[in-house]
């Protein structure tokens, strides 16, 4: 059907072709030959026929007897049409819309095309300046630190796309930008030759930020290195800012204040000193009284100025050491601001008048305060020729008879060398000690089966978390070199102490169940007293960690942080346990008095009831006292505690021995039958020998006939 009806048609065509042939007329899209002919037209034929049928950046496709349009790749209709037979408008596809390029780099967009290019500082992964494809080709960034962008005294920092250049501790840049890329442009100087470029307090201000930045950077700001470019900036500050003051007209007063410091001038002119006048200069935080006869000295002068500075920022860079009389260096901590005071007076050695200093203390201490200058020789604080005035809790007042830059701080007691060495001895030795009584307390009450209890239960597993409390103690409470293990060491101390408290109330609650509940009632279930006495510890420090991970391990210990206050996370706990295990005990021996008076008490019994309650309670006591003084020691480390500390605990486990097994009358009697069996085992031995030596002579003698 299908085939017939074709063939309609083309009969139909070539029938329509003859009779247009015979009218000398070929259809539409055909034209007639010389030789009477329709031959297709082709509407194409050339790119102008093309574009004036079809339009701009269209392409014309020729047909038999017609032809169709499309646009060029890259271009498309306004009415979205793919394929059309009349002039259109083929406008150009945006392709940088749909985001061909990938990150870190541009689209170009073309008109019918687009390009790729890689952002500046970075690079295609396949070398090609334009790409167009983002799967195969990205861009990645270029490290230009591996070139030394930045010469030398500086440390170049990557980053994606860019890079900059910032000069290291102890140098500035000469341009005083802080971050810089062009190293011929841009170079860093050594901190001691960098000075203000004027005498502007602006370019003071400047220079000091700059200082500040540059010495803050240095590994360790404690360093000698350090502590001199500190002594520069204070020489170069008090003689740009006594210039700056020199330049302000007759009795005039001028502050500046800024995220660096706060500074006050004053000055006069031409000898109107009257006398008993003194120049009082105060900023936000401290002040300075001071005779105009000090501060312009005993010439004549054409201007006599006065200056005050008081840094908001130097107090952390000058920590360190303080040097007294007899040159010995001890720690100490500053409870003010650094200030400097200077004068025009050239001769500030020593002065007739004493120059008053005000400080607001930082903090509330009830130390004695000690009033230092920076003694720019030794790179020190010093108190010669400084003295405390008054003091209180919120302001330090001070008196010198020379001037410089001055703070408040608080020595630091330090323990001595030999105190130190001995502390570490008797730590040792009471530990090793402690270590060597709980291994036999734990082989007593695991091998001895004449005071097999629930009781040496739980002082077998008491005695096994103190001994590895002990034993990581020795080794570990001072490695704080490494910060993780630091504070893996803190958590396990942190574990195993509460577990030794757990433990113990576990052996208050036992005692008062055969006394209170029901005499000789059945004792703890052992599951329950592992989930309590390893499963409550285990609780605490997890919620700890978990709250704040960074309260274990501290500078000086692997211990829990006490500036944060988180050494509750163990003080809590035990102060808990021990108040709850001091009110079983209380009701405990309430009882047991109740007991003894009845009419037909089961004495016995009750003695070694009593004899275990009575034991328990001194070693709670004892337990308890340590981390008393062990707090104490903490928080404020003096001689007497350091030994008090070390003594108690280091012999924790001799404590435990001595109570439970010395003061046992059934472990003392295993310990003599013990003794008694090795002595016979000794002799058995020896007799043994003699009688071997005995035959063996007697067969001599037999042999010999002797």
């Amino acid at each position: 059907m299908g085939t017939r009806y074709g063939h309609l048609i083309l009969a139909n065509y070539f029938c329509n072709v003859w009779i247009l042939c015979i009218a000398n007329r070929c259809q539409p899209g055909f034209y007639l030959t010389k030789n009477r002919t329709c031959i297709d037209d082709d509407e194409c034929y050339d790119e102008d026929a093309s574009e004036a049928r079809c339009g701009v950046n269209t392409i014309c496709h020729n047909t038999l007897g017609s032809f169709y349009c499309t646009c060029k790749k890259g271009f498309v209709t306004r009415s979205g049409e793919m394929i059309f037979t009349f002039m259109s408008h083929c406008q150009d596809i945006n392709e940088c819309e749909s985001d061909p390029c990938g990150a870190n780099a541009t689209c170009t967009n073309r008109p019918g095309d687009f390009s790729c290019t890689c952002n500046g500082g970075f690079v295609s992964t396949t070398g090609e300046r334009n790409f167009k494809n983002k799967t195969k080709t990205q861009c990645r960034d270029i490290d230009e630190c591996e070139s030394d962008p930045c010469g030398a005294n500086a440390t170049c920092t990557n980053r994606p796309g860019d890079f900059y250049c910032t000069c290291n501790g102890g140098f500035v840049s000469t341009t005083g930008e802080r971050n810089f890329k062009n190293k011929t442009k841009t170079q860093c100087r050594d901190l001691k030759h960098f000075h203000p470029k004027t005498s502007s307090l602006e370019d003071i201000d400047s220079f000091a930020h700059q200082s500040f930045t540059s010495i803050s950077k240095l590994n360790n700001t404690s360093s000698k290195e350090a502590k001199e470019l500190v002594s520069n900036f204070l020489e170069v500050m008090e003689n740009y800012t006594i210039a700056a003051a020199q330049n302000l007209s007759h009795q005039e007063k001028k502050n500046f204040s800024s995220d660096s410091f706060d500074i006050l001038i004053q000055a006069i002119w031409n000898n109107t000193i009257l006398t008993d006048e003194r120049a009082k200069l105060a900023t936000a935080k401290n002040s300075l009284d001071i005779s105009w006869n000090n501060v312009a000295g005993k010439e004549s002068f054409d201007v006599a100025a006065v200056a005050l500075i008081s840094y908001k920022q130097l107090d952390s860079l000058m920590e360190g050491n303080f040097v007294d009389d007899k040159n010995k260096a001890t720690k100490l901590e500053l409870i003010s601001e650094v200030i400097t005071a200077t004068v025009t007076n050239v001769d500030r050695k020593i002065f007739s008048d004493p120059v008053i200093l005000t400080f607001e203390n930082k903090k509330n201490n009830n130390e004695k305060a000690k009033c230092v200058y920076w003694d720019s020789s030794a790179s020190a604080w010093s108190d010669r020729g400084c003295k405390v005035d008054n003091f209180n809790t919120t302001h330090t007042v001070c008196s010198s008879r020379h001037l410089s830059s001055f703070a408040v701080l608080m020595a630091l007691h330090e323990i001595e060398k030999s105190d130190d060495y001995y502390l570490r001895m008797i730590t040792t030795v009471g530990i090793i000690l402690s270590l060597v009584c709980l291994f036999i307390s734990i082989l007593t009450f695991i091998l001895c089966r004449s005071i097999k209890s629930i009781r040496t239960t739980i002082h077998t597993h008491l005695c096994v978390s103190l001994f590895l409390a002990e034993l990581l103690f020795l080794v570990g409470i001072t490695k704080t070199e490494n910060q993780v293990g630091c504070a893996v060491i803190a958590g396990f101390l942190h574990y195993l102490f509460l577990a030794c408290f757990a433990w113990m109330l576990l052996e208050g609650v036992q005692l008062y169940f055969m006394v209170v509940k029901v005499f000789n009632a059945k004792s703890l279930r052992p599951k329950y007293m592992y989930l309590f006495g390893y499963g409550f510890p285990l609780i605490v420090v997890a919620v700890s960690a978990a709250v704040y991970a960074r309260g274990y391990g501290t500078d000086k210990y692997c211990w829990l942080d006490l500036k944060s206050g988180f050494l509750w996370a163990f003080l809590a706990p035990v102060c808990i346990i021990i108040l709850v295990n001091g009110g079983f005990f209380i009701i405990t021996v309430w009882k047991l008095v109740d007991k003894f008076s009845s009419l037909n008490p089961d004495m016995d019994q009750l003695k070694k009831i009593r004899a275990f309650t009575f034991t328990a309670i001194a070693q709670l006591c004892l337990l308890g006292c340590t981390w008393i003084f062990g707090m104490l020691h903490l928080r404020k480390e003096t001689i007497v505690m350091s030994y008090i500390f070390t003594v108690i605990n280091s012999l924790q486990g001799a404590y435990i021995f001595i109570l439970h097994c010395l003061f046992n009358k059934q472990v003392r009697d295993e310990y003599a039958k013990l003794l008694v069996g090795v002595c016979q085992m000794k002799k058995a031995s020896k007799y043994s020998e003699f009688s071997t030596t005995s035959t063996q002579g007697l067969k001599s003698t037999h042999e010999t006939g002797m």
